[in-house]
């Protein structure tokens, strides 16, 4: 009698701890980067990540792409309207490709406006309403690129879960700082050559509060 005693209570113990377990490890399967999913989580992040900076970023361009054309325009703005047109917006899948064209239509495009800032290129009602309009959508695109910093910097150091969009990201991380960086460098210089041209920038001086200048 004392031998099945021990036994019956030996069962009930293992049964105990084998429940115990089983819950546990339902339990860590179902926490955030634990289980199945674990794998996917961080590249699906990724993807959203460098489809919100092309956004952002193609916002900017077309803005600062108004803002020339209010200043007069250039040979090379109806090409690179067309460039940018071209590009894939929204909810589109986002490419390293994509990423470089918005890059270098922002760099030529930065180049442009800081010449026609210093020639204090003059601009007439139709131009001053397009210009006041840009600017706001500059300021718009920036912040909002401005916002992405820290998404971009994080997944950067954890390039082996982002598959397919590990280009990208570790792209984004070297260009997107410098973008917002000299954006907001020269936002000031615009509000200060549009206001001497009668400029309405109210708007986007109140925007420009979200880049923390």
């Amino acid at each position: 009698m004392k031998i099945a005693t021990i036994t019956k209570s030996s069962l009930v113990s293992l049964a105990l701890l084998f429940s115990v377990a089983s819950h546990a490890q339902f339990s860590l399967s179902s926490l955030p980067g634990m289980g199945k999913s674990s794998g996917s989580a961080p590249a699906e992040n990724a993807d959203g990540v460098v489809k919100s900076v092309r956004n952002s970023l193609t916002s900017f361009v077309k803005a600062k792409l108004g803002l020339i054309e209010a200043m007069g325009g250039s040979e090379d703005l109806e090409a690179q309207k067309k460039l940018l047109e071209g590009l894939k917006i929204g909810d589109g899948a986002a490419t390293k490709a994509d990423l470089e064209t918005v890059v270098s239509l922002d760099k030529a495009t930065s180049d442009m406006i800081n010449k026609k800032s210093v020639d204090h290129a003059k601009l007439d009602a139709k131009n001053k309403a397009l210009a006041s309009q840009s600017m706001l959508e500059y300021v718009n695109g920036l912040v909002s690129a401005k916002k992405m910093i820290n998404s971009v910097s994080g997944l950067s150091k954890n390039p082996m879960s982002l598959g397919a969009n590990l280009g990208a990201v570790t792209y984004l991380a070297t260009e997107l700082p410098n973008i917002v960086s000299s954006g907001s460098s020269t936002t000031s210089t615009l509000f200060t050559y549009l206001n001497s041209n009668g400029v309405d920038t109210s708007a986007a001086k109140q925007a420009a509060s979200g880049l923390g200048t």
